[in-house]
């Protein structure tokens, strides 16, 4: 029975006696607990009326993070004619519940990749491979990353006009922070993405994993997007009131009736239609109701696929390498050498200690918590599923970026939770699992979730086959540069140098190992036990960039500054997959920040005044 429909009839016998009101009372409750969450979230709008062969503007194909944004800034403009394309539906209600954001994982609301079995790394994952969900719905850092974008010659994102781009999307409301006059002014206030921390009071022992950061010398600040990134703190979110604020939340539901826009869901673009001979872009070939059908542009088609679609459809289309697109029987149009090169992905390393605190959260403050959400969104599913706190360190203490980001998972003694979670992100294999899961059975786990923030690594993306409903080869290549492994084994061990601060001593903190084969001979904290676990036990962040990178040189990417497709008409890529290097945290925002840049020079290019936009 679905969730939604949930109905409750009470008949559980007590040996109280009872006239009958207690227990009618109570089976109310339940039942209104168990029909109000359908009360949380509005009825998703359907599908807009659209013809086979009818003409827009501008087509956007993708509708996550920068496809939703550039659905409302472009549909500003009331003489363009606006179509949005998703290949998913429209958002599941656990993408709006900060405590249930892995709810849609391995569902129709993920694409689930999987990076290919490249024999070297990912030996203790299941099938040799790195489960890589990405968001198939609507919705789905510092100035130093974007100053290296400007010096490579990308003259169109100098790092002033890029925080110009930020703010025009943030509405900082974290009363907190508003006190202090220069974090004030470095965030925006009158953007749709409100900034704020999640609706939720923190633990104790997310406190003291604070002090013991502090201890490392990685101090506490503020905001950790404010100046100087280094230290650890409390997330800041794009959150309000218990609920996530994805950009199909705050950027396309409010403007969903404008009249020149149209959006379509489950709607799969198989390839841009071009003109081999003007190498012009005029369309898009979907599959869409049971029908393959076309759409065209008069303008604009513009790519927010995203760092793994985005690639696959260029290529589909003969926009890519021709060696490569010639072995998969897809005739070159353009060749690009650069599409779907250049991936880099954030990677996670895990790292346990544990401890004789905390015990497991009870069964009925579990349930407990999911009233509390239902009553007033507050409470545990207010909150990140993991702890909302993160750490920001480098190898050297006057570094000018980060180089390395812990997050924090707190599993209680013998916890169900850990069980299920090993089970699905990581899929690790049976004896890394038993080996944790035993642990775990006398002792608390705090399971450290190690990044490396800046890889020299790169991978590609390959077609699979000439058909689009084959999903492409992912080979992310994790450690293909030997020094990513030496600095990954230097920041993990600095981080386990946690267990002897005072909080970690207070609870018998311990590094725990975890069990595999290959590593087991190794000394405990070892650098060759870290290698060692590093390379066969990779699970990533889900922060996959630069397979349609931006630059100068048509060798070496696939757009310009102004992000259009090299040496192809009327075709931008706008998303994620267009980032040359990586940067220095999480990329919604980023990408959320491309889309508002994107928006903008499309604009500009058309000639459309801005007199009051600094993303200008």
């Amino acid at each position: 029975m679905s969730f939604f429909s949930i109905s409750l009839d009470y008949n559980a016998s007590c040996l109280s006696p009872t006239t009958g009101t207690a227990p009618d009372t109570f089976a109310a409750a339940f039942n209104f607990f168990a029909a109000a969450q359908c009360l949380l979230y509005d009825k998703p709008l359907p599908d807009d009326n659209i013809e086979d062969g009818a003409t827009y503007d501008f087509i956007i194909v993708g509708g996550g993070s920068a496809g939703c944004v550039l659905a409302n800034r472009l549909s500003e403009v009331k003489k363009w004619k606006i179509l949005l394309i998703e290949a998913g539906p429209s958002p599941a209600i656990e993408s709006y519940i900060p405590g249930l954001d892995k709810g849609i994982f391995g569902t129709i609301y993920d694409w689930q990749y999987y990076t290919q079995n490249d024999g070297v790394t990912n030996k203790a994952n299941i099938n040799n491979t790195v489960y890589w969900p990405r968001g198939k719905m609507l919705g789905g850092s510092n100035d130093f990353d974007y100053q290296r974008w400007y010096d490579a010659g990308n003259k169109d994102w100098s790092p002033s006009t890029i925080r110009n781009c930020f703010k025009k999307a943030e509405s900082l409301q974290d009363q907190k922070l508003a006190r202090n006059q220069g974090i004030r002014n470095f965030y925006g206030s009158k953007g749709p993405l409100v900034i704020n921390t999640f609706n939720s009071t923190l633990r104790p022992e997310t406190l003291n994993v604070l002090d013991a950061w502090n201890e490392l010398g990685i101090k506490t600040v503020k905001d950790l997007n404010y100046a100087n990134v280094m230290g650890s703190g409390i997330i800041r979110a794009t959150a309000y009131n218990g609920h996530r604020g994805s950009t199909y939340e705050v950027y396309l539901k409010p403007i969903r009736r404008r009249e020149n826009l149209y959006v379509i869901t489950n709607a799969f673009v198989r390839k841009v239609l071009i003109y081999e001979d003007t190498k012009e872009v005029n369309g898009v070939e979907v599959q869409y109701g049971g029908k393959i059908i076309n759409f065209f542009a008069s303008k604009e088609v513009i790519l927010s696929a995203g760092t793994i679609n985005t690639p696959q459809i260029l290529m589909l289309s003969g926009i890519g390498p021709k060696e490569h697109l010639e072995s998969k029987n897809v005739r070159c149009i353009v060749d690009l050498p650069a599409v779907g090169k250049y991936l880099q992905d954030h990677l996670i390393i895990p790292v346990t200690i544990f401890g004789d605190e905390p015990e497991e959260q009870s069964q009925a403050k579990q349930h407990f918590g999911a009233i509390q959400y239902i009553y007033n969104q507050t409470g545990p599913l207010a909150q990140n599923s993991f702890t909302d706190v993160v750490a920001l360190y480098a190898r050297k203490r006057r570094a000018l970026y980060p180089e390395f980001q812990n997050h924090l998972q707190i599993f209680g003694k013998n916890s169900p939770r850990l069980v299920r979670y090993l089970n699905s992100i990581p899929r690790y294999k049976q004896s890394v699992r038993e080996s944790l899961i035993n642990q775990n059975k006398n002792s608390s786990l705090y399971l450290f979730l190690f990044t490396l923030l800046h890889p020299y690594s790169t991978g590609f993306i390959y077609l699979n086959s000439s058909d689009p409903k084959d999903h492409p080869l992912i080979y992310a290549k994790y450690f293909n540069d030997t020094r990513d492994i030496d600095a990954t084994v230097d920041g993990i061990k600095k981080l386990t140098e946690i267990v002897h601060t005072r909080f970690f001593k207070s609870i018998n903190g311990r590094l725990g190992r975890i069990s595999w084969p290959e590593c087991d001979g190794f000394e405990l904290d070892s650098d060759k036990y870290w290698s060692c676990i590093a390379i066969n036990m990779v699970v990533s962040v889900y922060h996959p960039v630069g397979t349609a990178r931006m630059g100068t040189d048509r060798k070496t990417s696939v757009v310009n500054s102004k992000l259009k497709v090299n040496d192809v008409k009327n075709l931008r890529v706008i998303d994620a997959s267009v980032m040359m290097s990586h940067i220095s945290g999480n990329t919604n925002g980023p990408v959320i920040m491309i889309g508002e840049r994107g928006a903008n020079l499309i604009k500009r290019d058309y000639g459309i005044d801005q007199p009051n936009d600094k993303c200008y």
